[in-house]
């Protein structure tokens, strides 16, 4: 099932009654975000990609999947998002991407059904495999996921009102134990809250909120923007010739990377998908004859009409 149809069908799971909570200013963090976040292990590089900094509701629902951009971005909305900041590594020696993000919410139960809504998002997707598990934490869950030759582990856990996302990928089916450790880390230096627990909404007012919302999870916004661009990229870049010979195609650079959906039908423009068999990115990389181009995990034909005039 494409994209556009999958989304369709997993947007049907309907909200629970709720009370709509007021408009109030967005509350200040402390600390901040931006030094929330764990460090990458040893022999990580950064990357500079989707999750890269702060990160509004907004920003999220544009680049994951699940439901669409717009009920997406008003769940979280809903759930009282405050602010997000993400970071991703890579490692070539290792073969391995590490993305961390965390959002903060004005309450603790507005963390807690956000990651009941990413559970049940990544859960429903054709790429999941099974739940991870991990010790010492308690309000989490945790997902094996597998396209291709990508393998991913996923954790998130809530502490206080902040929601964190730690995820390991790599090209072999060997990257649990290093997903866990890395969110055993997170989970220890991660402050106890960033909103004092008695300016939690929960805790000022009766204020229902939502219990089984859906919005855009993490199984697209990882592989297909972060592990398959740049998996590909790391394995294959220490290996393609310096000069590739006639007739073969070394991988793209990073900055030439393309989001495609998970069945590689369709691509993001940055406003909405277009479908790959009719149109050919602007900005993906192509063959030396322009008769290729490369959508991040293999080379395929420009449609026709895009094909440059034989002359």
């Amino acid at each position: 099932m494409n994209r556009i149809l999958r989304s369709a069908a997993l947007a049907v799971i309907a909200l629970l009654p709720v009370t709509a909570l007021a408009a109030s200013p967005s509350p200040s963090l402390s600390p901040s975000l931006d030094k929330v976040l764990q460090p990458a292990p040893s022999g990580y590089t950064p990357l500079t990609a989707t999750l890269n900094g702060e990160f509004t509701a907004h920003d999220w629902a544009v680049n994951a999947s699940g439901a669409s951009p717009t009920e997406t971005e008003n769940t979280l909305n809903t759930l009282g998002f405050v602010d997000g900041f993400g970071k991703e590594w890579s490692s070539t020696s290792l073969r391995r991407a590490l993305i961390e993000a965390v959002m903060a919410f004005s309450g603790g139960r507005g963390a807690k059904n956000a990651m009941t809504a990413l559970k049940k998002t990544d859960t429903a997707d054709s790429h999941y495999v099974k739940p991870d598990t991990i010790t010492g934490i308690d309000t989490y869950y945790g997902a094996h996921v597998a396209t291709g030759s990508v393998f991913e582990d996923e954790f998130v856990f809530v502490k206080g009102n902040d929601l964190f996302i730690v995820i390991v990928a790599g090209v072999q089916d060997n990257v649990l134990s290093a997903a866990q450790d890395q969110t055993k880390a997170q989970f220890d230096a991660a402050p106890a809250e960033t909103i004092a627990s008695s300016n939690w909404p929960e805790n000022k007012s009766s204020a229902s909120f939502p219990m089984a919302a859906l919005f855009g999870g993490l199984v697209v916004l990882v592989i297909v923007v972060v592990v398959v661009a740049v998996i590909a990229f790391v394995v294959l870049r220490g290996r393609r010739p310096a000069l590739a010979p006639v007739g073969t195609y070394a991988p793209p650079p990073m900055s030439g990377a393309v989001q495609m959906s998970p069945d590689f039908n369709f691509w993001w423009d940055g406003q909405g998908w277009r479908d790959a068999n009719l149109q050919a990115p602007p900005t993906a990389q192509r063959s030396t004859d322009g008769a290729l181009w490369w959508d991040g995990r293999t080379w395929r034909a420009v449609p026709q009409a895009q094909q440059p005039p034989a002359g």
